[in-house]
């Protein structure tokens, strides 16, 4: 997967990259296990949507929290969306914060709810919540993903996009009042 990854300054206060408002109660803090994988050329993406079983190489794992209730069934999975890439030159982990617009049309993308976290301290506020998501994974989180014994700063089998998706699930468990579950 190629690096064109935007970073945490896409999310501005009163930028269209976050809703202001909450949309759907219902699904706020909905959290979504996000796979995705090339569609390679001459393959038409309707083709390749109906297809899950070539999404068997190359796959790049995504969470994305719905912090203002955004996803439906028309424009698909939006909300903050975190990830970690591997930086090429270097072979070192990049993290990555993106607003999640829907489905990608760049992408064949399967994607599934893992469950749900509250949103204790900007409640009613999605752009708030976001950047304090965003702060804390960014300060304290990813620091204790790279700092574990095996995994360290570079791209490896402990240190990727897969690891890290599920430490996160691990990390936005922890004291809440929902269920939230990484797939068996």
């Amino acid at each position: 997967m190629g690096n064109n990854h935007s970073s945490y300054e896409k999310l501005e206060i009163g930028s269209k990259c976050q809703s202001l408002k909450v949309i759907n109660n219902e699904k706020v803090g909905n959290v979504y296990l996000v796979m995705y994988s090339e569609i390679k050329e001459g393959e038409n993406y309707e083709i390749v949507k109906e297809r899950p079983s070539s999404f068997l190489n190359d796959i790049h794992y995504t969470i994305v929290i719905d912090v203002a209730g955004e996803s439906n069934d028309e424009n698909g999975i939006m909300g903050l969306e975190v990830h970690i890439v591997l930086e090429k030159k270097s072979k070192k982990i990049q993290l990555c914060f993106e607003r999640k617009f829907g489905e990608n049309q760049i992408y064949q993308e399967l994607s599934m709810c893992l469950g749900k976290i509250e949103n204790i301290y900007h409640s009613g506020y999605p752009l708030e919540w976001s950047f304090g998501l965003t702060r804390v994974i960014q300060s304290q989180w990813f620091q204790e993903f790279i700092e574990n014994e095996k995994r360290g700063d570079m791209w490896s089998i402990y240190s990727n996009c897969y690891t890290f998706s599920k430490f996160l699930i691990e990390k936005l468990k922890f004291q809440n009042i929902y269920p939230l579950n990484w797939p068996n």
